[in-house]
């Protein structure tokens, strides 16, 4: 009767570490990148985590600082939407909303 008692033990530790390793795996990938193109600004910073870092440059050619985000639209975005997030900066290509992105 012990024999059956340990291997169900073994059988069933087993299977929680395959669940463990499982969440861990997923964990580790990170979220997926939101589609940004066509919104705000403003909208990155409120849903990328406040730790990701954030590289904004304006793509108009005009080459201005960006100061105040809720005056810029987003254009490009790197990485594209539905990549992982594995902890690296996130680019964003941005003009001012009155602006239309370039190529368009």
């Amino acid at each position: 009767m012990r024999a059956r008692f340990r291997r169900t033990g073994v059988i069933a530790g087993g299977a929680l570490a395959a669940t463990v390793m499982t969440v861990t795996t997923a964990t580790a990938a990170g979220p997926p990148m939101p589609e940004f193109r066509g919104r705000g600004l403003a909208h990155v910073f409120s849903t990328l985590d406040y730790r990701t870092r954030v590289d904004v440059h304006d793509v108009s050619g005009y080459h201005r600082t960006v100061l105040w985000p809720l005056n810029w639209k987003v254009c490009s975005q790197s990485p594209a939407a539905g990549r992982p997030l594995n902890g690296q900066a996130v680019t964003i290509g941005v003009v001012k909303k009155s602006e239309r992105c370039p190529g368009k």
